[in-house]
């Protein structure tokens, strides 16, 4: 059996393979305690940038973790034809909005990426969600973005 080894994936390869995704982890840090969160997602390319829907219920952890982390980890990983692909990024999280008032809130430069007008985030239902449960937009700004493709060694 040939031995596997890693490959680094250009920005090119990068994007290809997160266009085949739509799940990925998200970890937070408080103190020194950790948070990881499955949720879906959408790239920005020209960021780059991760967007993220969040249901934040009464006394939610991912609030508290969201909040109090200044550099976030999101990892995609995925089996592909030719073997295993993943992607690491790292950088600050943000609220951009709530999805009651996408078309009212900006951050204070006012900006506005296409990401933000056309949110593509699948919908994934893992339990009832309460009825006082928030919605939120939220932006990973990416400040180091790497990938690794499985490769057959010599």
């Amino acid at each position: 059996m040939a031995q596997r080894t890693a490959t680094a994936l250009d920005d090119a390869a990068i994007e290809s393979f997160l266009d085949t995704q739509s799940v990925g982890t998200l970890s937070l840090a408080k103190g020194n305690e950790s948070y990881a969160v499955p949720v879906a997602f959408t790239f920005d390319p020209d960021g780059p940038d991760f967007y993220f829907r969040l249901g934040y219920a009464p006394g939610s952890r991912k609030r508290e973790f969201i909040d109090a982390t200044e550099r976030a980890t999101f990892v995609v990983a995925g089996r592909t034809e030719t073997g295993w692909k993943s992607v690491v990024a790292r950088g600050e999280p943000e609220h951009r909005s709530t999805v009651e008032d996408l078309d009212t809130h900006r951050p204070a430069d006012g900006s506005m990426s296409p990401a933000d007008r056309e949110i593509e985030i699948p919908f994934f239902h893992v339990f009832d969600a309460p009825a006082e449960t928030v919605f939120a937009l939220v932006r990973l700004r990416v400040d180091d973005l790497t990938g690794v493709a499985e490769a057959d060694g010599d």
